[in-house]
């Protein structure tokens, strides 16, 4: 009989849990101006670079339409942080545009006129402007627009 209720709370215990366990196959594409992007799958006009697994806890993305969503990441190559917010979006379902501002300057102004600084990596969420890794003010500002109150 304790060999049943050890097997009872094991598959008990994998339910509740698979959530915490789940993960999300990602694609990296880049268009032809070096901007890359993480997508499921990747659009027409931009090339594959890579692919991940994620791992992911319980999607907290709601009912809101998330392609509209207006997220720009400015990066860097590698840029581990950059990485670890690209991560944290993906993580949160949040579909997002990663622009590369290392060879443009054009790009270099727009980043630092957003932001004040030249530095990466940034995060811009509608009008909300995150710079470094801030998870929680990013995990904030998308609660906001995700679940408004």
């Amino acid at each position: 009989m304790s060999i049943l209720i050890k097997h009872i709370i094991f598959i008990a215990i994998c339910v509740l849990c698979h959530p915490v366990f789940s993960a999300v196959d990602i694609v990296i594409c880049e268009d032809a101006e070096g901007n890359q992007t993480f997508q499921k799958a990747c659009t027409p006009g931009t090339s594959l670079v890579g692919e991940k697994k994620i791992s992911v806890g319980k999607n907290s993305s709601g009912t809101v339409d998330l392609s509209k969503l207006n997220v720009v990441l400015y990066t860097i190559p590698d840029c581990e942080t950059c990485e670890n917010v690209a991560i944290y979006l993906k993580s949160r379902d949040i579909p997002f545009n990663e622009k590369d501002v290392s060879k443009d300057p054009k790009m270099q102004q727009e980043l630092t006129k957003l932001s004040g600084k030249l530095s990466v990596p940034v995060t811009v969420i509608g009008e909300e402007v995150v710079s470094g890794y801030n998870r929680e003010q990013i995990g904030n500002i998308l609660d906001r627009i995700i679940s408004p109150e």
